[in-house]
């Protein structure tokens, strides 16, 4: 009897391993991404929901760990989330933008986690070579400033709120001032170095330009919102690579889709993470998407009229209800 009862549990156990392991076998892997944001602010974060959506979309649903976190600005902080998504030995990181990409790719070194970037101006500046790719939001300068002094024409003091700390920040500005110098446009810095200097930078420019031209800075682009105000209060036309227009209060937006940088990014994690392709196989990818969009509202209240040119490239015209 006792013999009896050993087998008969012998067998269940043998019975509750093989269901066990079947089960194992046709459940789908879990996937664990990490991903790290410079600093919150809408661009990046609709890039950050690009990502999202893609994956989820090809299916990344239950078995996706999402874990992001944000530096807050601060370059030692983005380096600990990396080194914290290495120890959790995730299967890739999501790094936005080049802050977040230089400390995930110095983090990973020795490592075999895959990096992929997204919304990054100037990859090659930013020595991103490696384990890692990913999509760039450049837009050719040439392109916003011609579109710029399509609005204004006449207006040649521009003034630019940067970030020297930032090396995407800094290669767009040598950029812009070689534009700038064929263009006989003549461009008036101001620095702030973190979120909270922005706005003074901002008031330091007043009387001094014609116009306040923010381009893929984070750090500025984090308060575009408080020099929107600044430059209602002074009747002075805003223009932006990236932000909410009616909220802003920008006069035109000229960049890379951020949302569409995000899904890029996303089909280039899910090729990784189904291994169909590594990162050091996948070419860096540049936006699909650039969009312009007018603020009609903001023209009527300074009395710059939009050329139809520019009118019919646009995407969208916020306040034009007619």
């Amino acid at each position: 009897m006792a013999f009896r009862k050993i087998i008969k549990t012998a067998i269940w156990f043998t019975l509750s391993l093989a269901f066990a392991f079947r089960a194992m076998a046709s459940s789908p892997p879990l996937y664990k991404v990490g991903v790290i944001q410079a600093i919150e602010h809408p661009a990046l974060d609709q890039t950050r929901q690009g990502v999202w959506d893609e994956l989820t979309e090809q299916g990344f649903k239950e078995n996706l760990q999402w874990n992001w976190d944000s530096a807050q600005g601060n370059a030692s902080l983005a380096a600990q989330i990396a080194q914290k998504f290495v120890g959790q030995r995730v299967d890739l990181i999501v790094a936005i933008p080049t802050m977040a990409a230089q400390a995930a790719l110095s983090a990973t070194r020795g490592s075999q986690i895959p990096v992929v970037f997204a919304s990054v101006t100037d990859p090659k500046g930013a020595k991103l070579m490696g384990n890692i790719t990913g999509v760039s939001n450049f837009v050719p300068i040439k392109d916003q400033f011609d579109i710029i002094m399509t609005i204004i024409p006449m207006k040649k003091r521009w003034g630019i709120i940067y970030n020297p700390g930032e090396d995407n920040s800094a290669s767009l500005l040598t950029q812009m001032q070689a534009v700038a110098q064929d263009k006989g446009i003549e461009l008036i810095l101001a620095t702030a170095s973190k979120t909270s200097e922005v706005l003074i930078a901002a008031q330091g420019l007043i009387g001094k330009v014609d116009a306040i031209f923010i381009n893929n800075d984070n750090t500025a682009l984090a308060a575009l919102n408080g020099i929107g105000q600044i430059c209602r209060d002074h009747k002075l036309p805003l223009f932006a690579s990236d932000g909410d227009l009616e909220e802003s209060g920008a006069l035109a937006l000229l960049g890379a889709d951020q949302y569409a940088v995000g899904r890029q990014a996303g089909r280039m994690v899910a090729k990784i993470l189904r291994g169909e392709a590594q990162a050091v196989e996948l070419e860096i990818e540049y936006p699909t998407q650039v969009k312009i969009d007018l603020n009609v509202k903001v023209a009527q209240t300074l009395g710059i009229p939009f050329p139809e040119s520019l009118n019919k490239k646009a995407q969208r015209k916020e306040g034009d209800h007619s």
